[in-house]
């Protein structure tokens, strides 16, 4: 986006503030923002924390989170996902057993950034970061993970585009139809582990 992409504006609001508006609609607990730029997100109002591991991507920003939440589990989402929904957020939430992660399964792609992780993840995270391994994905064959497949959203009927991550302009595009209610032809669902420094 050339940019930070969490105060790209959809709809005329910046993503965080779609992103906090809905968490804390769905959550008891204040957001908890992984961010090195403490000063950008304060007038949000959430509570902040920056990456122990420094310039490790989502990982790091996840092992951040994980190891600053007072509770065993957190649910991770993308400041650049825009549509998630609290029936689907609860609906995963109610599917959670003792696994260490659950997380979508988007056709053939997870979804790394709406997922929950337990703290029991911290030991196979912390090896990975260690590792300097950066892709979320990096330490799953370590842990006990369960997903929330295909044929289970499709009975949930996610909104169309419900995954779309807000990457480039088309992409802003594809969520502005989105978010019109209008269907863009030949409309993918895109996922990116690509990871904006700055938020």
């Amino acid at each position: 986006m050339g940019t930070n992409k969490s105060f790209v504006k959809l709809g005329g609001k910046p993503l965080i503030e779609i992103i906090v508006k809905k968490v804390t609609e769905i959550f008891a607990n204040k957001p908890l923002i992984i961010t090195n730029r403490f000063a950008d997100y304060a007038y949000l109002d959430c509570n902040m924390v920056s990456d122990i591991v420094k310039d490790k991507g989502p990982l790091g920003g996840i092992h951040a989170g994980l190891t600053s939440a007072s509770t065993p589990y957190i649910f991770v989402f993308a400041c650049d996902m825009p549509f998630i929904e609290k029936d689907f957020v609860d609906y995963m939430i109610s599917r959670l057993r003792d696994e260490d992660i659950l997380i979508p399964k988007n056709g053939e792609r997870v979804e790394p950034l709406h997922a929950i992780y337990s703290k029991r993840c911290l030991p196979a995270v912390e090896r990975h970061l260690n590792e300097d391994h950066r892709r979320v994905q990096d330490f799953f064959g370590d842990v006990n993970i369960a997903y929330v497949e295909q044929s289970e959203m499709n009975r949930l009927n996610l909104p169309e585009g419900y995954f779309i991550n807000v990457n480039t302009v088309a992409d802003l595009s594809k969520a502005e139809n989105c978010l019109k209610g209008t269907k863009p032809p030949n409309l993918d669902i895109v996922y990116s582990d690509r990871y904006n420094q700055t938020n």
